[in-house]
């Protein structure tokens, strides 16, 4: 499962809340896009979503979505 589904599982079956991600794709020295999403579940428990590539564009996407921003 790629971390975009990762992020709508946790949002929603989970009860999770997004609560850090940056406003923007990070592109490293390589040429690589990489995006990085930490979503808390109602107990508490935090996890950390990180991308690479074009994964990392689809989860970047889908946190603005889940947001209701756009990307």
């Amino acid at each position: 499962m790629d971390a975009s589904k990762r992020l709508t599982v946790l949002c929603s079956r989970e009860n999770g809340k997004i609560t850090r991600y940056p406003e923007k794709l990070r592109t490293l020295d390589n040429g690589v896009e990489h995006y990085f999403v930490e979503v808390t579940c109602n107990d508490g428990i935090q996890y950390g979503l990180q991308a690479f590539g074009e994964e990392a564009v689809s989860l970047f996407k889908e946190t603005m979505k889940t947001l209701g921003k756009s990307a």
